[in-house]
């Protein structure tokens, strides 16, 4: 561990890991063809967070594409509108 790290806040640590997460998910969406904008966010219980702006029409794209991939459940009654 470096000595950088090892002064780093719980806080300061989850974002770094959100920073370090940001080429992953940005190249995620370029190999969907999805434009996105991708951020960190706020601190969330302990965990960073990163965040994905997508316009509309990629978004509903991408929800396809994870609906595809999911595990099937059952249905949850969850209306779209």
């Amino acid at each position: 561990m470096t000595a950088a790290a090892e002064k780093r806040t719980p806080d300061e640590s989850a974002r770094c890991i959100a920073k370090n997460a940001i080429p992953d998910v940005t190249e995620a969406l370029e190999l969907m063809k999805l434009r996105g904008h991708v951020e960190v966010g706020d601190v969330q219980d302990g965990h960073g967070t990163v965040l994905i702006s997508l316009l509309s029409g990629d978004a509903y794209e991408f929800a396809r594409w994870v609906r595809m991939r999911a595990p099937r459940r059952e249905a949850s009654g969850r209306s779209h509108g």
